[in-house]
């Protein structure tokens, strides 16, 4: 019951959160020439995480504010935070993934 809130809560403060980036077909497109298997659903599940997860503590950066190298570094250390904050691990080795994907794909996004 407890988890079904938190996934809950976690819903409703990403559907209320700024949205960074909108995305779109040819964002899977770039995403599956980089990362095989990318979907819009895994691109929008990535996205999601983020900004539940990284919005929670600070405001979000756009995906383009950095570049894949910076993205490879800063993320597996923001989940370890995530998860000492959470005492427990809130996002495991997919989730991270799965963030990575989002930012590392939207990084190269052209701008609108």
């Amino acid at each position: 019951m407890r988890k079904t809130l938190i996934y809950a809560s976690l819903f409703i403060f990403a559907a209320c959160s700024p949205k960074v980036v909108q995305i779109s077909s040819s964002d899977v497109e770039r995403g599956t020439s980089k990362f095989e298997g990318t979907t819009l659903a895994t691109l929008t599940e990535g996205k999601t995480l983020y900004e539940a997860n990284c919005g929670a503590c600070h405001p979000l950066a756009s995906p383009s504010a950095k570049n894949e190298t910076a993205w490879n570094q800063i993320v597996p250390k923001m989940v370890k935070q995530v998860n000492k904050k959470g005492g427990k691990e809130i996002l495991d080795a997919q989730k991270e993934q799965l963030i990575l994907k989002y930012l590392v794909t939207m990084t190269s996004a052209p701008k609108k």
